[in-house]
């Protein structure tokens, strides 16, 4: 089965789709149309190929990167081009440029991923900021809001990775919730393992901070306290200038900045703790990866966090914004001895792999193209 995945920018391990998973699905062939590739062509697997489409996109903006790598890509293969005839299905993850509804009138069938709807980034920059700012947040996603809501009705088939997300795209686009496939997030757990080194850190955080969602203040008063006592903590991911300078001001915080895959899993193998204040996540791919590596996982319960933890722990999941409840759990959990945190370790991550191993998201994914195609 011949599958093309168009994304504007190819981040081989971001999102639900992500490279191990393409690679896990060996009966696909994988041709990813984008406009950069954070990935080297020696570097993917045999079942994976990348194009990039030329010209200038620019920086992510609210919609205008969409639009752009939308109308790049249909004016480099137009709708009656030879290009998409070698395709068995049509695969856009998480864009919404309005030019890609012309890809329905292919024979292929178009399918779209959505890792969590726009409209819960808004509410969440709106509820974050003041007056003015609210408003500004509300006209920088109004296009957004609406191309995907366009997408949503313009696909064969539309896929997210939660239940919590299927019930908002129902709620805030009309989506029919039958006709909306779950495909969970999966880890591998070969790759992300429990490690043999001692923890150097006591707390590690991980990803792009730079978006109100991601609740950047709450980590910033977390690590205070943490530091306060006395811990070591590791910051992994993307930040701003001034969320740097921030960090700067804390002590025992060493901020890694962007990272490798296996460099991130050897920190993430080092410290004893992954705390997320995410104020949603359409999944948290980094709390499995955690949980693999035998860590516990406390996080704010926004979006599907609490939908993806419970399961494996319930007092994982912390009220929004609440980080003295956060801190406090972190806390309780480093008072075990090593061997009590081994023990729980082995734990979680035998149940993580049962629930979330990559094996079964490839399997699922692999089961709605061929409903799909057929």
């Amino acid at each position: 089965m011949r599958i093309c995945i168009l994304q504007h920018v190819f981040d081989p391990y971001k999102g639900a789709n992500h490279l191990p998973l393409f690679a896990a699905m060996q009966e696909c062939q994988f041709t990813i149309v984008c406009n950069a590739s954070k990935i080297s062509d020696a570097e993917l697997p045999a079942n994976v190929t990348v194009v990039t489409v030329p010209g200038r996109i620019g920086p992510y903006y609210y919609g205008i990167r969409d639009y752009l790598f939308a109308t790049l890509l249909l004016k480099r293969y137009p709708i009656g081009d030879q290009f998409w005839n070698q395709f068995d299905a049509i695969h856009c993850n998480q864009i919404m440029g309005p030019a890609l509804r012309k890809l329905r009138q292919l024979k292929a069938p178009l399918l779209l991923t959505i890792h969590h709807p726009v409209t819960a980034d808004r509410e969440v920059a709106v509820q974050e900021s003041g007056v003015l700012s609210a408003l500004h947040w509300k006209l920088k996603y109004f296009l957004l809001v609406r191309w995907q809501r366009a997408m949503c009705h313009n696909c064969n088939t539309l896929i997210t990775v939660s239940s919590t997300v299927r019930d908002r795209l129902v709620s805030d686009y009309g989506c029919d919730a039958s006709s909306i496939t779950i495909v969970p997030n999966g880890v591998d757990g070969e790759e992300f393992c429990i490690g043999s080194d001692q923890n150097q850190y006591d707390v590690v955080a991980m990803g792009s901070f730079v978006h109100p969602r991601k609740g950047f203040p709450y980590l910033l008063k977390t690590y205070q306290a943490l530091s306060d006592a006395g811990k070591h903590i590791a910051d992994i991911g993307r930040r701003t200038d001034a969320q740097r300078s921030a960090l700067e001001k804390i002590s025992g915080v060493t901020t890694f900045g962007t990272i490798p895959g296996d460099e991130l899993i050897h920190v993430l193998q080092r410290s004893a703790v992954l705390i997320s204040v995410s104020l949603y996540e359409g999944f948290g791919l980094s709390l499995i990866e955690a949980l693999s590596c035998g860590k516990p996982t406390f996080a704010f319960g926004g979006g599907a966090v609490q939908e993806v933890l419970d399961p494996i722990d319930p007092t994982f999941t912390v009220s929004l914004r609440d980080t003295d409840i956060l801190i406090e759990r972190v806390q309780a959990f480093l008072a075990f001895s090593e061997e009590e945190r081994k023990q729980k370790g082995e734990q979680y991550r035998q149940k993580v792999i049962e629930l979330y191993a990559l094996k079964k998201s490839a399997t699922a994914l692999q089961s709605v193209y061929e409903k799909a195609t057929s």
